[in-house]
């Protein structure tokens, strides 16, 4: 075996190593990739870049401006929304209409696309009728795979083909030509995920509450000012009550009225009601320091943190997010992102206090409270997936027609 087969399976090794460990981007595996090949001269300059002028590499790239299109016009999303009314009361009416929603979806649009857009929605069916969303989610991605060999453009694989049968000398394929087979395909593979995965897969604990997910009942409370607080005709600025008790005050209430914007230049006012999160003793600090009164009979949740106008909300960076490696503090994200930052998730580990400090990575998941606008705006960041239902409100764009 020679020096160069030696290299190229090194090579080939370091590849599939790489994508399963995800070491780094997607992109940066395949593109460190050719770069070793071209250095160890495996490939020529011209073969080495020869890729990026493929017909097919251009039609995977205009599939995905097209994908995006259809997604950002609010039209797949509000398809997927109405699902769960068109059933009614039925959970396997909903699910089978799900799965076959995407699956023709995916014949036309990339399947990544048609799966992030139908993750959320997916959990919104399973908290709505109450199942655990772990039965529906890997069907869900099964189903786009299968939904995606029916058409030419369906997946970046079939044009692929096409285009190498065209180098060959070979006609290219057409539209529908892996119609019957991919359509034979889609029907077994959903029946399967229909009544086999559906119905043996583990179910997991539904999220029903997102503070208890991340063990913040005891870092949320309510802080009431009475008559004679020092905090009476101050602001949350002047008393530096962020950096010298390291609380974050999320709202101020004030009768009826819920004061979530400007807050820190906001004057206090006898028997507002402060929102806010830290650590417990800093907030028992802070009670003691100003003359603030616990209200410990109060449990905050999910639903005090949401309601018409603010929503408590899940979202996880995305694997080419460019703010991996940067502190929450470094992004300046509430002014950013017009969004706090509650805590931050990863495997076997929940970080509740210090967010500010801690550097982001990949997959890390962050539980954010805002205003219901900045969150929607937040669910449209590349840097970000959405994960659960937050009952946005979905509405098409202007000119969605145009997509």
């Amino acid at each position: 075996m020679t020096a160069q087969v030696l290299i190229l399976l090194g090579i080939i090794l370091f590849t599939i190593i790489a994508f399963a460990r995800e070491w780094m981007p997607i992109d940066m595996v395949a593109l460190t990739s050719l770069g070793l090949l071209l250095l160890f001269g495996i490939l020529t300059p011209e073969e080495a870049i020869s890729g990026f002028s493929n017909p097919a590499v251009i039609t995977v790239m205009m599939m995905f401006i097209l994908s995006e299109a259809l997604v950002h016009s609010g039209l797949v999303t509000r398809i997927g929304y109405r699902i769960s009314n068109l059933t009614g009361s039925s959970q396997f009416s909903a699910s089978v209409l799900l799965l076959v929603v995407v699956g023709v979806l995916s014949a036309f649009i990339n399947n990544t696309a048609a799966v992030t857009v139908f993750l959320p929605i997916s959990i919104h069916l399973a908290s709505h009728f109450k199942f655990s969303p772990s039965k529906i989610l890997l069907p869900l991605s099964y189903t786009a795979i299968f939904g995606g060999t029916c058409t030419l453009i369906g997946t970046s694989t079939n044009l692929l083909v096409s285009s190498l049968a065209a180098e060959a000398g070979q006609p290219a394929f057409s539209m529908f030509e892996f119609f019957y087979l991919g359509g034979i395909l889609f029907a077994i593979g959903l029946v399967y995920n229909i009544l086999v995965p559906m119905k043996y897969l583990a179910p997991r604990s539904i999220l029903a509450s997102l503070t208890s997910k991340y063990h913040l009942s005891d870092y949320l409370t309510e802080l009431k000012v009475p008559l004679g607080s020092k905090l009476i005709g101050r602001t949350v600025i002047d008393e530096q009550v962020s950096e010298r008790h390291q609380l974050t005050v999320l709202e101020i209430l004030r009768g009826e009225l819920k004061i979530s914007l400007d807050i820190r230049n906001t004057q206090i006012k006898a028997h507002d009601i402060l929102m806010v999160q830290g650590a417990m003793e800093d907030i028992l600090s802070c009670k003691e320091r100003f003359g603030l009164l616990l209200l410990t009979d109060v449990k905050l949740d999910d639903s005090v943190l949401t309601d018409e106008n603010t929503v408590l909300a899940e979202v996880q960076l995305a694997p080419s997010s460019a703010l991996v490696g940067s502190t929450l503090k470094e992004l300046d994200f509430r002014r950013r992102f017009g969004c706090f930052v509650l805590a931050l998730g990863r495997p076997r580990e929940q970080i509740r206090q210090k967010l500010a400090r801690i550097p982001l990575r990949h997959w890390d998941t962050l539980l954010v409270f805002g205003q219901r606008a900045r969150v929607e705006a937040l669910y449209q960041q590349e840097d970000f997936l959405p994960l659960g239902e937050l009952a946005l409100r979905i509405r098409l764009t202007r000119k969605w027609w145009i997509s």
